[in-house]
């Protein structure tokens, strides 16, 4: 299940899929301790056609305490449905994402998710597609929400407000924020923005609105936030260099 995608409507255990317990030659693991395993980033861990083998994932996040793992699911109505029988109030090493997209989803995910026993919770709005109040579901236990647009052909766009509206929330109730992405069709100040796949992470960091970020317990170097694609853009293509 370690990257299947979840797009491909294919469920299948790839060649990575036990890559947590990897060794290279020298019997160190391949990924070291500390890091972050992002399990699923392109699925979600919480497919019923992958229960089968969820235990054997379970299995490899208790033999790797050493590492944190981060999944996102919207399908977290299930997720007493998969956890193991020792997971109690969660696991140190687990973080999980409610991913929602618009103010539908998020009353119907978020009063679940806030009652289910994990000890790292955070909410991915993404792909953002309406204006969203999360004012009522930010409370102590949620340590992050991150914001993104929809990427690929013909897709939603994001507008920049409701960006800013969720900031504000975050803000109000001491939450961390990360605007994580812009996504391919960007509205700001009323004009629409084509905006490159390359480009959308780093035109969203350009924003500089993220929040707390330093506080939160993910190292904002994490390969996940993609830092090191170049901050350099095709300005004549973009239309823009800073927001």
């Amino acid at each position: 299940m370690y990257g299947a995608n979840e797009a491909s409507s294919v469920c299948r255990k790839t060649g990575n899929f036990n890559l947590p317990l990897k060794r290279k030659r020298d019997k160190s693991f391949k990924i070291p301790s500390g890091q972050i395993v992002f399990t699923c980033f392109t699925s979600d861990f919480l497919l019923a056609d992958a229960d089968e083998w969820r235990p054997e994932c379970w299995e490899m996040i208790k033999q790797r305490s050493d590492c944190w793992f981060y999944f996102f699911t919207k399908r977290i109505d299930r997720f007493m449905e998969c956890i193991p029988d020792d997971w109690g109030d969660g696991y140190e090493n687990v973080i999980v994402g409610c991913t929602i997209e618009n103010q539908e989803m998020a009353d119907y995910r978020l009063p679940i998710f806030l009652e289910l026993p994990i000890k790292h919770k955070s909410i991915m709005v993404a792909p953002i597609i309406g204006p969203v109040d999360l004012s009522d579901y930010l409370n102590e236990s949620i340590e992050e929400v991150a914001v993104s647009g929809e990427s690929g052909v013909g897709v939603r766009p994001c507008n920049y407000d409701w960006v800013l509206k969720i900031r504000e929330q975050c803000v109000e109730k001491d939450v961390a924020f990360r605007f994580h992405q812009t996504g391919a069709y960007f509205i700001k100040d009323g004009k629409m923005y084509r905006i490159h796949r390359r480009h959308q992470i780093t035109q969203a960091l350009k924003a500089d609105i993220d929040y707390k970020i330093g506080e939160y317990f993910i190292p904002t170097d994490s390969p996940f936030f993609e830092k090191k694609l170049s901050d350099e853009c095709n300005v004549e293509q973009l239309n823009l260099q800073n927001f």
